[in-house]
């Protein structure tokens, strides 16, 4: 290589070096400038179907954010991490995202997910909020974790209210801090008989042992707990085994198409407990939501997208007034907030969580109504 050749290879370096240095300096200044929050939870398996629900409500509400300017002349950017509903791995993904991507705003969704990364969250001063947990051990005064989800000292004392005529009801609940949370409240509000409690493995697929012990304790109603695919499967095994009492669950265990497709016919006539949350006919800020995701997704919204689309508008309307490293600031913004949300009235208490009206609904030719809807 003659001498030229070589000049013009260590100009070549040169430029390649002071270029990529120039890259590298913009993308820290634009990361910088970005608020970075990182959303974890189950995005494949069994659970897939909740993390795209809490997607697409994140995904609409952080349009609308960066759409009118972001927060702060910042825009919103959502990392998101796929813990397919287990807790070892949310565990895992926290650390990344505190170690390498710096973030100070973690969204979970499932109550195993929350109650894994709450301890870590709260060492840190990291804000979480979640968007379904439902466990009463998510609980805890005046820290740095939230939810929007409705919570089972609430939904399961509600649920034994309903059931407040039925002497003698049959436990059938997922083996989880979900099921566990629901069951013991449960227990300590229902006044009637329990005359069997039978437990299910997340992703269990044949439940006609737990089934046919429910079926000996003659229940009058059997009281449902579980995720959609499993309490899917359950309804349609039940069927099978000429189970005459009938199912009384919640929203979280049948409300979406996985029950529908695992159960079949046995899906209609299943009565459960939900949250208030009608497209139509309520607040305006539940029919603007539902509009808005009608318009952007093609598609029908559900109660779970509205509390992942409440969950990133009170973060972002906490975080506008803060600087958004200061989560103490923010922390006590989520605790001084009150707004109508797509799901509801969202106003934390010292708890962080929020209190809302329920229904009843069923199961009718496959859609989900309130139970007086004809």
């Amino acid at each position: 290589m003659n001498q030229s050749s070589r000049r013009y290879l260590a100009w070549l370096f040169g430029v390649v070096v002071i270029a990529t240095l120039v890259w590298w300096e913009s993308q820290q200044r634009v990361s910088e400038n970005t608020i970075k929050i990182r959303a974890d939870y189950a995005l494949s398996g069994n659970l897939a179907q909740y993390g795209d629900w809490a997607t697409n409500g994140i995904t609409l509400a952080v349009e609308e954010i960066n759409g009118a300017g972001g927060i702060n002349d910042k825009p919103v950017e959502v990392i998101y991490e796929d813990s397919e509903g287990q807790p070892s791995t949310a565990v895992s993904a926290y650390h990344k995202l505190r170690n390498v991507d710096g973030v100070n705003y973690v969204i979970t969704y499932q109550s195993s997910i929350a109650l894994a990364v709450a301890p870590l969250a709260n060492e840190d001063r990291v804000i979480q909020m979640d968007v379904s947990a439902t466990t009463p051990d998510y609980s805890s005064p005046d820290d740095f974790i939230f939810r929007t989800g409705i919570v089972a000292t609430q939904l399961a004392t509600d649920a034994a209210e309903q059931l407040g005529n039925v002497q003698r009801v049959g436990l059938l609940t997922i083996n989880n801090d979900f099921g566990q949370g629901m069951a013991e409240v449960f227990k300590q509000s229902y006044e009637g008989t329990i005359v069997a409690e039978e437990t299910f493995e997340q992703d269990a697929t044949d439940f006609k042992t737990q089934l046919t012990k429910l079926i000996a304790a003659t229940p009058q109603t059997i009281w449902l707990v579980g995720h959609l695919k499993e309490s899917g499967l359950i309804a349609k095994q039940a069927q099978e085994l000429n189970v005459e009492a009938p199912f009384f669950s919640d929203v979280y265990s049948v409300e979406g198409p996985d029950f529908l497709t695992n159960a079949g016919p046995a899906a209609d006539g299943v009565v459960y407990l939900a949250p208030l949350f009608r497209k139509e006919n309520t607040t305006e800020a539940m029919a603007d939501f539902a509009q808005r995701y009608r318009e952007r997704f093609n598609s029908e919204p559900t109660y779970f997208t509205a509390q992942a689309y409440d969950g990133m508008v009170a973060l972002a309307r906490a975080i506008a007034e803060c600087d958004d490293d200061d989560t103490e600031c923010v922390r006590q913004a989520l605790n001084e907030l009150s707004f109508e949300g797509a799901s509801g009235h969202i106003d934390f208490d010292e708890n962080g969580d929020v209190v809302k009206p329920v229904e009843l609904k069923t199961i009718r030719n496959g859609e989900f109504v309130t139970l007086t809807e004809e």
